[in-house]
């Protein structure tokens, strides 16, 4: 969770206040472990397997190689962890994701309907699960593998409450939701 004096910057053109950050999350770090544990295997076959190499054009291909498995089984997942955060802020929730294609997505509370947690028996073990967010779309918005995910369920929560007023004032302006139209 995050200091609830932090903002998410808005324009200074506009009068509007900054909207407080209620918590700024990633993805739980267990999916760090295997990438670790590969660049651990590779150090230390880097340490060891050159010393076997009888020949000298063995080494190049060797270092290549080594460098190559490192990229991909320890910086990759790496850089794609880093890449995806949740923030939730009083009013929405921004949800970013991608390396090299950026994507953002917001939520507002006001247009979510219902919160759930679900959780696996590994996510259960390691106090982790996913949040899905329910805006009345036909497949709900996933959060994947928070940490602390009744935690994030009861902020959530709280501030769908807390905008059930701007709900009310969304539906109205809503077409759909005009009944003198009928």
């Amino acid at each position: 969770m995050s200091n609830p004096s932090d903002t998410i910057a808005v324009d200074s053109r506009t009068s509007e206040p900054a909207e407080p950050v209620v918590a700024r999350l990633r993805r739980h770090g267990r999916i760090l472990v295997f990438p670790c544990i590969a660049l651990i295997v590779l150090a230390g076959a880097a340490g060891y397997v050159p010393s076997l190499l009888t020949e000298a054009w063995m080494v190049a291909p060797f270092w290549i190689v080594t460098i190559a498995l490192a990229f991909v089984l320890w910086l990759l997942p790496l850089f794609t962890w880093m890449g995806s955060r949740v923030i939730i802020t009083s009013r929405r929730v921004v949800v970013y994701n991608g390396l090299w294609v950026r994507t953002r997505q917001e939520i507002l509370c006001a247009r979510i309907h219902d919160v759930t947690v679900r959780r696996s028996a590994v996510q259960g073990i390691f106090g982790s699960g996913d949040v899905l967010l329910n805006t009345g779309a036909e497949k709900p918005i996933r959060l994947h593998d928070l940490p602390k995910p009744n935690l994030v369920l009861s902020a959530l929560s709280d501030l769908v409450e807390k905008n059930a007023p701007l709900r009310t004032q969304l539906r109205r302006e809503d077409s759909r939701w005009n009944t003198d139209e009928i």
